[in-house]
């Protein structure tokens, strides 16, 4: 291993060249893929900001590439599935070292976490791994792996009490991810995260609150995600909580969106239900994952809650803010899942009436419980409860978007597409449906800008509208 080097000590070279401890670091483009949920992508942010001293900037296009990144996840088996194919396919882009390239490929996040020996081992191109704890120490890593050091692992846990970062955008929008809480204490029995991300460590109000506001004033962010793996734990060893936090991001001027995710039933308080009331700035959206209609079901998940204490949340939420929308998970086809299990989830769904709902088939994650249960469902029996829950979600989906027609909503224009050879806008509600709208004229540029857009038309899939009135990429508030 080489010795430690101070990485705020860089030089800028006439040549263009950074200098770090003796080596120097010509300008090099970095290739970035990420899978999984936003606390990933919020990952890769953080990792492409630490990145920027050394000298890398960030391509598109992995051809380009003298480091590559593959930022993974290890909750779903398509995710991982795709990343040991596209890792597979990278010792192309390490051939060209033959050619003179000094091309360096590193893995990093949950599967990187568990599985950094056996990746290492399996796959000759791969020059070192890293895992969920250690993303601020990428620039050490990229130093050793230039340095001369191969085939290392760094997975590491944060052992401190204390949970303290700062967030890092370079993206250029006004959204930002912000991490409030890491890890998770919940040990469902199908879920690896508890594994891969550690225990529940969340940082401060104040803390978040100054970062935020930092963000307004700096960056011009006006739209904020708080992100963890429970955002509902958010606070609970120190006093605090998510209600309280929002209503002090509530205070913050220029502010003004915020969201949260990912939610758990059980940590759901009445205290953050009252906050959905009241809050002015809190979507009109929460993404509340339920994973199973079925109460026995949910007991073999140990998932703490039960469908009855389930739709009495959903109830109170909802007479909280009538415009509030749900979003959900649910796994098809737990180890043993009944007939009878499967139908009450397909009663769950005509119950909640979701905006929409993210849809798996179960997949065994080695080293839960859920993996080492005694399994009589096939691929076959998943595969057709699957199709079946995603054919009623669409039709009742179709039902519940159709009450958006006539209404009117405030949209952050976030960019444009072609549909059917004919270019439009689209911008998010604050309750998370895209509306897609013709500019007022051709030369129109709407990109980031806050436009009220009336519902033309609905579908299952997707809203159309016409608009109402261009507010600009700021809202001057009355």
């Amino acid at each position: 291993m080489t010795n430690e080097v101070n990485l705020q000590d860089i030089q800028t070279l006439d040549n263009g060249n950074k200098l770090v401890g003796g080596i120097e670091f010509p300008p090099r483009k970095v290739w970035v893929k990420t899978y999984g949920c936003q606390m990933n992508y919020h990952d890769t942010e953080r990792i492409l900001d630490h990145l920027g001293p050394l000298n890398f900037t960030q391509t598109d296009k992995k051809e380009d590439a003298d480091f590559m990144i593959f930022n993974t996840c290890a909750v779903r088996d398509l995710a991982n599935q795709k990343f040991y194919s596209h890792l597979g396919e990278s010792k192309h882009q390490k051939a060209k070292e033959k050619q003179g390239r000094d091309v360096k490929i590193a893995a990093g996040g949950c599967i990187a976490q568990t599985e950094s020996k056996e990746l290492l081992k399996k796959y000759k191109q791969l020059d070192f791994a890293f895992g969920t704890d250690v993303i601020d120490n990428i620039g050490e890593m990229v130093y050793r792996a230039y340095a001369g050091d191969k085939k290392f692992a760094v997975t590491s846990w944060d052992r401190s009490d204390n949970y303290s970062i700062q967030t890092k955008i370079n993206h250029g929008t006004p959204q930002a991810f912000v991490n409030i809480i890491k890890g998770c204490d919940k040990f469902c029995s199908y879920c690896i995260v508890p594994f891969t991300r550690g225990r529940e460590k969340s940082r401060s109000t104040a803390e978040i609150v100054n970062d935020v506001a930092r963000l307004v004033k700096y960056s011009g962010i006006q739209e904020v995600t708080l992100l963890g793996q429970n955002v509902n734990s958010f606070g609970k060893k120190n006093g605090e909580s998510l209600a309280g936090l929002i209503m002090e991001l509530e205070k913050i001027d220029g502010l003004e969106l915020i969201r949260y995710t990912t939610s758990h039933p059980y940590d759901i308080s009445d205290e953050l239900i009252e906050v959905h009331g009241k809050s002015k700035k809190l979507a009109n959206h929460l993404h509340l994952p339920v994973q199973s209609g079925s109460s026995t079901v949910l007991q073999r998940m140990l998932r703490e809650y039960s469908i009855e204490h389930y739709l009495e949340r959903l109830e109170s939420i909802r007479a909280a803010n009538p415009d509030i929308v749900i979003s959900s998970d649910i796994i098809a086809g737990f180890p043993n899942e009944t007939e009878e299990e499967h139908k009450e989830t397909l009663d769950l769904l005509r119950k909640a009436k979701f905006d929409f709902i993210y849809s798996y088939n179960y997949s065994s994650r080695p080293g839960t419980k859920a993996a080492r249960m005694d399994d009589v469902l096939t691929k076959d029996i998943r595969g057709r409860r699957l199709r079946e829950i995603q054919a009623l979600q669409l039709e009742l989906q179709e039902d519940v978007r159709k009450e958006m027609v006539g209404k009117t909503y405030r949209v952050l224009v976030e960019g444009f597409g072609m549909m059917k050879g004919i270019k439009k806008w689209k911008g998010r509600t604050s309750c998370h449906r895209i509306i897609h709208f013709l500019p007022e004229n051709e030369q129109q540029n709407l990109q980031w800008q806050w436009v009220d857009l009336k519902v033309t038309s609905a579908t299952a899939l997707s809203c159309q509208g016409e608009i109402i009135k261009v507010h600009g990429k700021k809202i001057i508030r009355q």
